[in-house]
């Protein structure tokens, strides 16, 4: 079970949790509300504070569908974020332990020499993270931190891949996140 029984102020963490991941994905509250058939005044009013707007089965239901456990990210899947250099700043830290900041990599995709995204990755014993960036839309760049301006994370050298499997990791979204970093790593060598 990825959402367990909370206090107040357990929740405003999850709400904080939510609220980052939402804005990452780029996504609507309308659209997730239709997805998860929940009432968009209800999901809009807890997102804002509002107690009680949400039943603990719903916050469960939500946790599952943003890939969180709990006020966490998810480790059990692949996190696919439309989403911009400054909202990865000022958002990951909210989402990550201490220690899987500091030790996340991130490499460049290029297909054919040419950007076409950015992998953030971190293994923590057992636990994979893998989040796959690209820009929100053509009219910003590839969301690529440095860790010169952050304080965490370290840039590595771009990883080639065609870019059918970027396009079918992107419309799939089943693949594992050990199956991704199995390939890209495997492809790095």
């Amino acid at each position: 079970m990825s959402y367990s029984k909370q206090s107040a102020n357990d929740d405003e963490h999850f709400r904080i949790a939510a609220k980052a991941i939402i804005a990452l994905r780029n996504e609507k509250l309308a659209g997730i509300a239709r997805n998860l058939q929940f009432d968009p005044g209800g999901l809009s009013g807890w997102l804002g504070g509002t107690p009680n707007r949400l039943s603990f089965e719903k916050k469960e239901i939500l946790s599952c569908y943003l890939g969180l456990e709990y006020a966490h990210i998810s480790t059990q899947v692949v996190h696919y974020w439309p989403t911009c250099t400054d909202d990865l700043i000022a958002l990951m830290p909210s989402l990550l332990n201490q220690k899987m900041l500091k030790s996340i990599s991130v490499n460049m995709i290029t297909s054919d020499t040419i950007p076409i995204g950015c992998v953030y990755h971190s293994k923590i014993g057992e636990s994979t993270f893998i989040a796959l960036c690209k820009a929100q839309n053509k009219a910003f760049p590839i969301p690529i931190i440095s860790p010169e301006e952050t304080g965490w994370g370290n840039l590595l050298p771009p990883i080639e891949i065609t870019r059918h499997v970027w396009n079918t990791w992107w419309s799939d979204q089943n693949t594992s996140p050990e199956e991704i970093a199995d390939y890209l790593f495997r492809s790095s060598e």
